[in-house]
């Protein structure tokens, strides 16, 4: 994975991490600040090549002190080094042995991946993602949302409000039947598909932007499929079975979403030793699982989860950590969806409630946008679209 150093605190934090010794942590940290690629659990022999093949082309490789002789133990590695160096040491390396050679194959995707422009159908609109950051507004048809729950929960309620952000200029409208807020409980099946196919009839007739299921029950997200929704926007990340087999057989795209735990106990005493990486390899088993079920990759969208199962306040925000590493998922070679909007991490920083929280939304998903985010969740839809409008034009091609 592609590995973001912010500052020298972070630098050393990482080469720590790994076990580098602590001679040569002083050493390499002015080397960090380049393309820094992270691999996991490498034999000692490879490790030790891969130093000594980027050392001679002007790099360096951050391996463990206990990686060496006589200890020869396994090691995570920090490939450091510009671009070229980078290329120029994966080429070197898929001319050795099997192990190496897959480990060169692999730098290439990841360099791919970071650069890689996508296209995706979404109903009947292409999603050209690279190109600028696209807007998907939050229809919440629920009593109990932290933010808006009540307030569309009636049918004239919700069409009113998807008309209003289709002249925002809405690119996708993400319907929500179930609250997904910390410490909330789940609802059945029935109870959720009267809350949104009705909406989702009704606005198929109403506008023209594609719609999302916000839903992790494959029931529902077949029936709302089947009512004229193009997405489906899954929480649990395809790990509701039969979810899978549904996008597999209705061919949508689908966004899955990285949560510690669910709903009702996310939040009590999430830990994470790194977690980007937990949110990375999280992501990636998912990846693979949907391939293996039939899921084209190229509708398959990632989200970090902001907010669940993450820590904050107490001096831990993870989200923020997520945010200002967010760019590391492009190693994946998928699009970005994030959702920040309004919610708790941003209240804890500026001490507000969750209807003064849009200063800090705006701003937090502007740096989203700058380290790569694709898709913004938001409830404030002409204010992100306005937002997102002038950072695309400072920071995209």
């Amino acid at each position: 994975m592609l590995r973001i150093i912010r500052n020298k605190e972070d630098g050393i934090k990482e080469l720590k991490r790994i076990g580098v010794n602590e001679k040569a942590i002083e050493i390499m940290l002015p080397k960090l600040f380049g393309i820094n690629i992270k691999l996991k659990d490498l034999a000692p022999q490879d490790a030790i090549i891969l130093k000594q093949e980027m050392l001679n082309i002007g790099g360096d490789v951050a391996i463990a002190e206990e990686t060496l002789p006589p200890y020869s133990k396994k090691t995570d590695v920090l490939i450091m080094g510009n671009k070229k160096q980078i290329i120029k040491l994966a080429s070197k390396i898929k001319r050795q042995y099997n192990r190496l050679a897959n480990i060169g194959e692999n730098i290439e995707k990841i360099l791919e991946n970071i650069e890689k422009e996508q296209e995706i159908k979404i109903g009947n609109k292409i999603f050209k993602f690279g190109k600028r950051t696209y807007i998907m507004g939050i229809l919440n048809v629920t009593p109990d949302s932290f933010y808006d729950g009540g307030k569309y929960d009636k049918l004239e309620k919700a069409i009113e409000r998807a008309r209003q952000m289709e002249k925002e200029g809405v690119d996708i409208i993400d319907i929500g039947g179930e609250s997904t807020r910390p410490f909330s409980l789940p609802i059945d099946e029935k109870e959720e598909m009267n809350r949104v196919l009705p909406v989702i009839e009704a606005l198929k007739n109403e506008i023209k932007v594609p719609l999302s299921i916000d839903t992790y029950k494959p029931r529902v997200a077949e029936k709302a499929i089947e009512k004229g929704v193009d997405m489906i926007n899954d929480v649990f990340a395809l790990r509701k079975e039969g979810m899978a087999e549904i996008a597999r057989e209705f061919d949508v795209p689908v966004c899955i979403m990285h949560m510690k735990g669910e709903p009702k106990n996310m939040q009590m005493n999430p830990y994470y030793k790194d977690v980007m990486e937990e949110i990375y390899e999280f992501l990636r088993e998912r990846i693979v699982f949907a391939i293996k079920k039939g899921i084209d990759e190229n509708k398959i969208i990632i989200d970090p989860g902001i907010g669940f199962g993450k820590r904050t306040g107490g001096g831990i925000e993870d989200n923020c950590e997520i945010i200002a590493r967010l760019k590391e998922l492009k190693s994946l070679g998928r699009p970005i969806l994030i959702g920040i909007s309004r919610k708790t991490f941003i209240g804890n920083i500026t001490k507000t409630s969750v209807e003064e929280r849009l200063e800090g939304s705006l701003g937090a998903e502007a740096i989203a946008i700058a380290n790569g985010a694709d898709i913004l969740r938001c409830h404030d839809v002409l204010a992100t679209k306005r937002m997102a409008m002038v950072v695309d034009a400072i920071v995209r091609k």
